[in-house]
C-alpha cells in the first residue's frame, strides 16, 4: 500500500549506520558495496522475495553512502596559524553580551567555508552596529574546529557540522574592516540565497512600522522565519504552553501562503487566458512557494511542507491520492537523498512525526464524535477538528519533545485554540501589510498586528504560568522513545481494526 515507506525506512537506517561508522569506511567502498548489491538484486530476478530483500539492503547502503559522502564534503582543512581572509555575512549580526555573533561565508580557503563568528564589540566607535547581512569584511583570526564546552549537555559541535559550519572563530574589534567582496566564487544558489536574506531584512524593517518588542519578535518568527529577536522567556512561554510550533515555519504557515497564492492565480485566470491553461497556474504558485522558502531560510519543516505541496500538485494532475502516508514518505525520501544529514535535525524529526501522526490518528479521533452532532453546529465541528489535529500532532511529537527538551505540555489543547487562529490571522494581515505600499493603511495594519501579537503573548504567558502547565525534568532514552513509537503504532493498528466495527452514538 505504501511503496515509498518501504524505501524511506531502509534509507534512514542506512544513514544512521553510515553516520555511526563515520570515516571508518571510505566513500568509494560504500559506493562499491551499493553497486554490488544492486547488481545482485538484478541477477536474482527469478526470486521475487530475495530480490526485494536485496533491493532494500541496497537502498540502506545508498543511505550510508550518501551520508558518508556528505560528511566528507564538510571536512575542512583548518590552518593552525592566524589567517587573513575575506568573507560575506550571511546572517544579521546578533548581540550576545560582549560580542556579536554572525554567520560568515569565507572565500579563498580552498573554496568557500561557512563559519560561526563571534566579533568583540567595540564600545568606543560601535563599528559593529554598521554590519548587516550581505556586507563584506576582511578579518584576521584563528579558525578552530567546532567543539563543545566541557560541561555542555547539548552537542553544539555536532549541530554546527550538521548545519554546514566548518569552523568557528573569534575576531577582535581591531582585526576586521568592511570591504567590498567579490561574489564570483559563490554558486548561483548561494548568491540567490544571500540576496533573499538581504531582502528579508528589508521586509523586517517594514514590519517595524508600528510594531516593536516581543510583538515584532513573534511576527518576524511566524512570517519571515527570523527568530533572532525572540527572548528566552518568550520562547519558554510558548514551549511550556505547547505552542512553540507556531514560531517555527511549517505546514500551517505555508498552507496559508499557498491558499493566498491560489486565490491570486484564480483572479489572474479571469483576466489572462495564459493562466487558464492546465499546469501554468500550478507552476507559478509552486515557483512562488519555493521563492518564499528561500526567503525564510530553508528550515527543514518549511522545506518538508514545500516538498509536500509540490508532490501534492504533481499527483493531483495524475488523479492520485494527494495527501497520504505514501506522499509523506516520498517527501522524506527526496529530502534525505538531497541532504541525508537533515535526518538528525530536530526540526525535521518533529515535523515529519507530527504530520505522520495527524495522517494516522486524526481520522480516528475526529470520528469519536458522531457526524450527526458535528453537522448540527459549525462551531462545534471547527473546534473539534482543531482539537483533533492538535491532539494528533502532539501524540506523534510528544516522545521526541520529552527526549530533546525533557518537557511535556499539559495545556497544549487550550494553547492551540489561541495560537493557531491567531497565527493564521497574523499571517494574512502581515502579507497584506508587506504587499501594500507604505501608507496610512499599512500603518493601521501594523498597529492591529502588534495588538494581536501582544494579546497572544499575554494569553500564552498566563497559560504557561498555570500550575501544572507542563511536566518538567523528563529523562527519556533513545530506547524508551523507540518503545513509545512501537506502542503508538500498535495502538493505531488496534484502533483502526475496530474503528469500522464501533459506532459512536
Amino acid at each position: 500500500m505504501y511503496p515509498f515507506v518501504k524505501l524511506v525506512v531502509p534509507l534512514a537506517l542506512g544513514i544512521i549506520t553510515g553516520d555511526a561508522v563515520g570515516s571508518g569506511l571510505a566513500v568509494s567502498w560504500w559506493w562499491a558495496l551499493t553497486a554490488i548489491m544492486f547488481v545482485l538484486a538484478l541477477a536474482v530476478h527469478r526470486s521475487m522475495y530475495l530480490q526485494s530483500l536485496l533491493l532494500l539492503v541496497a537502498v540502506a547502503l545508498l543511505g550510508a553512502t550518501l551520508v558518508s559522502e556528505k560528511e566528507t564534503e564538510l571536512l575542512v582543512s583548518i590552518p593552525k596559524e592566524m589567517v587573513t581572509y575575506q568573507a560575506v555575512l550571511t546572517s544579521e549580526p546578533v548581540a550576545h553580551g560582549k560580542v556579536v555573533q554572525a554567520d560568515l561565508l569565507v572565500m579563498g580557503l580552498k573554496g568557500t567555508v561557512k563559519i560561526k563568528a563571534s566579533i568583540l564589540r567595540d564600545t568606543v566607535s560601535h563599528r559593529y552596529e554598521r554590519l548587516h547581512v550581505g556586507d563584506g569584511i576582511e578579518a584576521a583570526s584563528y579558525l578552530e574546529e567546532p567543539m563543545n564546552f566541557s560541561d555542555a549537555t547539548f552537542d553544539y559541535a555536532r549541530w554546527l557540522r550538521l548545519h554546514g559550519f566548518g569552523a568557528e572563530t573569534f575576531i577582535y574589534h581591531n582585526q576586521w574592516r568592511k570591504v567590498r567582496v567579490s561574489l564570483r566564487s559563490l554558486s548561483l544558489f548561494q548568491r540567490a540565497t544571500l540576496a533573499a536574506r538581504i531582502y528579508r531584512q528589508k521586509l523586517l524593517g517594514r514590519l517595524r512600522n508600528g510594531i516593536e518588542g516581543d510583538d515584532l519578535a513573534v511576527i518576524a518568527a511566524m512570517t519571515l522565519g527570523d527568530k533572532s529577536l525572540l527572548r528566552k522567556d518568550l520562547k519558554d512561554d510558548y514551549s511550556i504552553s505547547g505552542a512553540s510550533h507556531v514560531l517555527a515555519l511549517s505546514g500551517l504557515h505555508l498552507t496559508v501562503v499557498y491558499g493566498l497564492l491560489l486565490l491570486v492565480i484564480d483572479w489572474l485566470a479571469r483576466c489572462l487566458p495564459l493562466v487558464r491553461r492546465r499546469g501554468v497556474g500550478e507552476t507559478v504558485v509552486l515557483l512562488a512557494v519555493w521563492s518564499y522558502v528561500m526567503l525564510v531560510g530553508f528550515s527543514p519543516s518549511v522545506v518538508r511542507s514545500a516538498t509536500m505541496l509540490t508532490v501534492y500538485a504533481f499527483v493531483s494532475v495524475l488523479n492520485r491520492d494527494r495527501l497520504s502516508v505514501n506522499t509523506l514518505a516520498l517527501t522524506a525520501f527526496i529530502m534525505l537523498v538531497a541532504n541525508p544529514l537533515c535526518l538528525f535535525d530536530i526540526g525535521f524529526q518533529l515535523s515529519f512525526m507530527s504530520v505522520l501522526s495527524i495522517l494516522m490518528f486524526y481520522p480516528l479521533l475526529f470520528k469519536m464524535i458522531p457526524a450527526v452532532v458535528l453537522q448540527r453546529s459549525v462551531v462545534v465541528r471547527w473546534l473539534w477538528g482543531m482539537a483533533a489535529v492538535s491532539l494528533s500532532a502532539q501524540i506523534g511529537a510528544a516522545p521526541l519533545v520529552a527526549y530533546y527538551f525533557g518537557r511535556f505540555s499539559t495545556v497544549f489543547l487550550v494553547s492551540s485554540l489561541i495560537a493557531v487562529p491567531g497565527t493564521t490571522v497574523i499571517l494574512y494581515m502581515t502579507l497584506a501589510m508587506l504587499l501594500l505600499p507604505l501608507s496610512s493603511l499599512s500603518g493601521l495594519l501594523g498597529q492591529f498586528l502588534g495588538r494581536l501579537a501582544g494579546w497572544m503573548n499575554t494569553s500564552l504567558h498566563w497559560l504557561a504560568n498555570v500550575p501544572g502547565a507542563s511536566i518538567e525534568g523528563l529523562h527519556v532514552s533513545v530506547g524508551q522513545v523507540a518503545v513509545c513509537y512501537v506502542m503508538l503504532l500498535a495502538g493505531w493498528l488496534l484502533a483502526s481494526f475496530y474503528a469500522d466495527r464501533i459506532e459512536f452514538r
